[in-house]
């Protein structure tokens, strides 16, 4: 009995030491780290990798993206240069094509021109016609004109006018300027006009005392012949648009059919 006591009172304090033991090892002593602190150098460390990596990745990164924009700016500027050669060669191109036309249409003319249109040259000359308006009679029309060329086939001067209506008491005075352009000078020669004419009219229904002054324009076009040298035949439609008409001179004093002779004063001998 005493044996059995003996040895109960053994397994009680073996087991008393060894729940405290469990106890005293189960709890983590005071003061002691959770986390070590190689573990902490080691996460700084791959921290302090991670941002060398991205630094070094967005160096990259920016480092291609300056790159591509350098690219893209020396295509554009190269661009620009072939569109600039391109369009300054074409605008050559068309200069020289229109120099080359000019200088044609100038040996032309000097092969076969006149010297009549030349700068410099004078004309003086005049022309006949009639004029027939819808309903309006016919009328005798003289012009004597002088003009002078300011430039090659361009020209401007004075021209003066007298109208009469057939069979009735009206008739017109009137002085004005004209310019002309001959875009051919050879001896057959077109010609296209306009002038500008101030004139006084007078009729049965008009005294003399009175005035009756009006105001036109005029547009022509026409063509001129070579007859012999310095002198000209020319023919020619013009149409006149009056600010007043009397009534004796009909509904439209417009349309007139020319037949005219000019002599020419040049500079260059024939």
């Amino acid at each position: 009995m005493k044996t059995i006591l003996i040895t109960m009172g053994l397994l009680l304090a073996l087991t008393a030491a060894t729940f405290a033991q469990t106890e005293t090892t189960s709890q983590p002593p005071e003061n002691k780290p959770l986390i070590k602190e190689e573990t902490k150098q080691d996460v700084k460390e791959k921290v302090q990798e991670v941002k060398e990596d991205v630094r070094e990745g967005a160096k990259e990164v920016r480092e291609d993206v300056r790159e591509g924009v350098n690219r893209l700016d020396q295509n554009t500027r190269e661009t620009r240069g072939e569109i600039k050669t391109g369009t300054e060669e074409a605008g050559q191109r068309a200069k020289e094509e229109v120099r080359d036309e000019l200088h044609a249409v100038r040996s032309r003319n000097d092969r076969f021109g006149l010297p009549w249109f030349e700068r410099g040259s004078v004309f003086v000359g005049g022309s006949v016609g009639f004029g027939i308006g819808s309903n309006s009679g016919t009328y005798l029309v003289l012009n004597p004109r002088i003009g002078y060329f300011f430039q090659p086939g361009f020209m401007g001067g004075i021209r003066f006018g007298y109208d009469r209506r057939l069979s009735t008491s009206f008739r017109s005075n009137q002085v004005g300027v004209f310019a002309r352009y001959y875009p051919f000078r050879t001896r057959v020669s077109g010609f296209v006009g306009a002038g500008y004419n101030i004139g006084r009219e007078r009729a049965s229904n008009i005294s003399d005392t009175d005035k009756a002054p009006f105001n036109s324009i005029t547009l022509e076009t026409g063509i001129m012949f070579y007859a012999r040298r310095n002198l000209g035949v020319e023919a020619s439609l013009e149409t006149n648009y009056y600010d007043r008409s009397n009534p004796l001179a009909g509904r439209n004093r417009g349309g007139r059919a020319r037949l005219g002779i000019n002599y020419y004063f040049t500079r260059r001998i024939q």
